[in-house]
């Protein structure tokens, strides 16, 4: 789904700014979002549960069918004569409202409204579009929003507690401090919201899409997941990579300035890699577990201050070549190029004392293997001079070295599959 334009999202919100045609038809109010503002309180009014709002959500399979019936019987014919009320006294839609995938009920367009504070407990939202929104501290609890459009809205500390939001899109949308315990999430996508401090306890995420989500100190423990829930690179990450370095040239203003703003960013990057690394070990889902353990891995890298020379031994070795020991294929590559060059070294100097080209490559890649391998020469006559005998050294130095990683990372990924 294409996001809207920040031209585009102001004229969504303007709208609701506008003078109606005739303010009588709107009961005297000066403008669309005074009105819905109105009708808004009159509906909380009519939800108003104070069990409701203290009771922790512990069952809401029992909880949601009466918060429903609630809205259904006091609320639903006032929200929506509210809805056809505003259409007749001229609200424009400015935009178009996107096609729905799944058509469930007639559309609800809510783009760009203030909605801070509503009330939506229990409400029938299917379709719903709340792109641009001000939802900051609304309440959707135990809500179907059946493929509803937050995107891009500021639903801060809003909570959507036992809500049902299969298919609802969140793209974009600031979600700081907002509640997801025991929401159905499956198959929503939160790509590039903020979800700092969110809470997941309980939350369905089934086939749910985090990628470039922010999720500092979310809570991710208690989430339910499957394969098919994906984090790709958290938002923190991406922040810390777009990052500009610190210049070269003034050493002292770049360690403050590294200090103070690119260090969070990276020790933010690697706690969120931390977190989805447990979660997903915590669901048996290993192999996907040892990918974030690598980016947690590569964040805290760039938390060291250390000189170039030592930086970039951790960056060559520790990561190119070894992957931090989580990348088997790093090593066995690694492994395949040492042989191919040692052996071209040796092919190189048997073909320099005359033997025919074809005894050159086989001695070449013979004595490549064994030296790698460790395995030993023995007394090998044709193999005399500094040449021959510092590629052997350096050779069986480079496999004895290689060879434990590359079989432990296997080993490793076998255990696992």
């Amino acid at each position: 789904m294409a996001q809207y334009s920040a031209a585009e999202l102001e004229r969504l919100r303007e709208r609701w700014l506008a003078p109606p045609h005739d303010p009588a038809a709107l009961d005297g109010c000066p403008s669309f979002g005074e009105f819905l503002r109105q009708r808004l309180a009159e509906v909380a009014a009519l939800l108003a549960r104070p069990a409701d709002q203290s009771e922790p959500p512990v069952d809401w399979e029992k909880k949601r069918p009466r918060l429903r019936a609630a809205w259904e019987k006091s609320a639903e014919p006032l929200f929506r004569r509210t809805m056809a009320e505003l259409a007749a006294a001229g609200l424009e839609a400015v935009l178009p409202l996107p096609p729905a995938q799944y058509s469930i009920r007639e559309p609800v367009d809510l783009r760009g409204a203030d909605c801070r504070g509503a009330s939506f407990l229990g409400a029938h939202l299917e379709n719903a579009d709340f792109t641009g929104a001000e939802l900051s501290g609304a309440d959707f609890r135990a809500a179907r929003c059946l493929e509803t459009r937050f995107a891009q809205a500021n639903c801060r500390e809003a909570t959507f507690a036992g809500a049902e939001c299969q298919f609802a899109r969140f793209d974009g949308a600031q979600l700081d401090n907002a509640s997801f315990a025991g929401t159905d999430c499956s198959m929503v996508r939160f790509d590039r919201a903020r979800l700092k401090q969110a809470g997941f306890g309980d939350a369905k995420c089934y086939a749910t899409a985090f990628h470039g989500a922010l999720l500092a100190n979310a809570e991710l423990a208690g989430m339910r997941i499957n394969h098919f829930t994906t984090f790709g690179t958290p938002g923190e990450q991406l922040a810390a990579k777009s990052s500009k370095q610190p210049p070269a040239n003034a050493r002292q203003e770049g360690d403050d300035w590294y200090i103070v703003e690119l260090l969070p960013l990276w020790l933010k990057a690697a706690e969120v890699n931390a977190a989805i690394r447990q979660l997903l070990k915590g669901h048996g889902y290993f192999i996907e577990a040892d990918e974030y353990q690598y980016q947690e891995m590569v964040c805290r890298r760039h938390l060291l201050q250390a000189s170039r020379l030592f930086r970039f031994y951790d960056w060559f070795f520790k990561d190119l070549i070894f992957g931090y020991g989580l990348k088997w294929k790093r090593p066995f590559i690694t492994l395949l190029v040492i042989i191919t060059l040692w052996g071209i070294g040796f092919f190189l100097h048997f073909y320099g004392s005359g033997t025919p080209l074809a005894s050159s490559l086989g001695n070449g890649f013979y004595y490549s293997v064994i030296s790698f391998t460790t395995l030993g020469l023995g007394n090998a006559q044709e193999l005399t001079g500094f040449w021959p005998k510092f590629l052997i050294c350096s050779e069986a130095l480079l496999g004895t070295i290689l060879m434990p990683i590359f079989l432990l990372a296997y080993a490793r990924k076998i255990l696992q599959d």
